[in-house]
């Protein structure tokens, strides 16, 4: 089966310079998402409702589409799921850090579809999240530069955006080359992996690889259906009982312990994930090829968007 996703993907650098001291809890995937959101919010809610259901610019309005994406009729998400967000942050770099005044720090954000159009917001959310604080110690800091990937993958940026000059350039998607499938692959879990099996969260010993697979075509599928060009086609049946026949071969994962507060809840919430990695063999897994390929940038599981579930594929020689 030939994936022919027309997906536009843009992925960001920013550079930002801390003007007093930021601090960062050991994975800080939830505390960059919160403080972003609630910039997002506050520099382009006009109704100032406390939620967005029933309002009536939900489907026009640039933090709705962005952070909470209305799901709409999608088949896929018949129960009632939430569409997802058009958006990834990355916080590995600045997990576990302290940055004194002056010094530099960056972090990355991945745009899907859509969400590259409302590109000024997003800079501009960012840049009000460096006067409101972040982290631990509502640290400050100044957006610096942006840069732009222009080929997916090829980590070749280039700048769009210095604060010294002021302008930024139109929005981008990156260049796409989907290359040739190896003969065998090693898939390294960069974050942790989060998600269910038979109604229970995956620990480390146990993995299901349908289930992995499964849930990476359906996380494409409505990315593709909510945020891309056109809706996919696909034979769910047919994959599914194609993965039931792949092994993940050489398996090794450990637990990944983390918390969340939800401001939201009010309480802390458990996210744990799996660290490690698993290989494919033989011509059988080279059919889910475009789809692990592809899933590299979009991550997997639950919490994508603070960052978990990212990997990325090795040949195996």
């Amino acid at each position: 089966m030939t994936v022919a996703l027309d997906l536009p993907i843009a992925r960001y650098q920013f550079e930002l310079a801390a003007r007093t001291p930021l601090s960062f809890p050991a994975y800080a995937g939830s505390t960059w998402r919160g403080a972003f959101g609630k910039a997002l919010r506050g520099a382009v809610c006009v109704t100032r409702q406390p939620e967005c259901g029933g309002c009536l610019l939900q489907r026009n309005c640039v933090y709705s589409l962005v952070f909470e994406t209305p799901a709409g009729a999608e088949p896929l998400l018949s129960k009632g799921n939430a569409a997802p967000r058009p958006y990834l942050l990355h916080p590995l770099s600045t997990s576990g850090q302290t940055y004194q005044a002056g010094e530099t720090l960056r972090i990355q954000l991945t745009l899907f579809g859509r969400a590259l159009e409302h590109l000024p917001y997003l800079i501009h959310s960012i840049q009000q999240m460096g006067q409101q604080g972040v982290g631990a110690k509502q640290g400050r800091f100044d957006l610096v530069a942006i840069w732009f990937e222009k080929k997916l993958g090829a980590d070749d940026w280039v700048p769009v955006y210095l604060k010294v000059e002021g302008r930024l350039q139109p929005p981008l998607s990156a260049q796409v080359v989907l290359p040739a499938a190896p003969e065998a692959v090693r898939l390294r879990f960069k974050t942790a992996f989060r998600a269910q099996h038979d109604g229970r969260f995956m620990h480390e010993s146990v993995f299901d690889l349908t289930s992995f697979m499964m849930g990476l075509v359906r996380r494409l599928s409505l990315l593709s259906a909510y945020h891309g060009q056109e809706r996919l086609t696909v034979d769910f049946k047919a994959l599914r009982t194609q993965a039931q026949a792949l092994v993940a071969e050489a398996a090794e994962f450990k637990r990944f312990e983390w918390t969340r507060y939800s401001s939201r809840q009010q309480c802390l919430i458990g996210m744990d994930g799996l660290l490690g990695q698993f290989s494919l063999t033989g011509a059988e897994w080279q059919v889910f090829w475009p789809w692990l390929w592809w899933g590299q940038w979009v991550h997997v599981g639950k919490g994508v968007v603070m960052g978990q579930g990212q990997y990325q594929l090795e040949d195996v020689a």
